[in-house]
């Protein structure tokens, strides 16, 4: 795409009357591939948590209390900072949303 000055303009223009909010972040880890996605691109995943409002572990049905626990203390993340996501358990799926919701509601 060819931007011209006066295409270049009339966005200018339309960026200065658009308002938006930006909702709760949320970044997802898959619980199974953390140790690798850690050695491999332990940068990008820090960079990825940095500032979120939560930090959602997924696929937690596929590794056991200690995996969960060592990514917990790998990350540093305290108490309810890390929410367990698992298809078994639809009530972390509730919580998230509740969570989303209250965050929404708190800005």
């Amino acid at each position: 795409m060819i931007v011209t000055k006066e295409l270049h303009n009339v966005t200018k223009m339309g960026l200065r009357d658009i308002q938006y909010d930006i909702g709760p972040v949320i970044t997802l880890i898959d619980g199974p591939s953390f140790s690798f996605n850690w050695e491999e691109r332990p940068k990008l995943l820090l960079g990825q948590m940095q500032d979120v409002d939560r930090v959602a572990l997924s696929r937690t049905d596929m590794i056991d209390s200690k995996q969960i626990e060592h990514i917990r203390k790998t990350l540093d993340l305290a108490g309810n900072n890390l929410l367990l996501l698992s298809k078994h358990n639809n009530s972390s799926i509730n919580e998230l949303a509740q969570q989303i919701l209250a965050m929404d509601q708190e800005t």
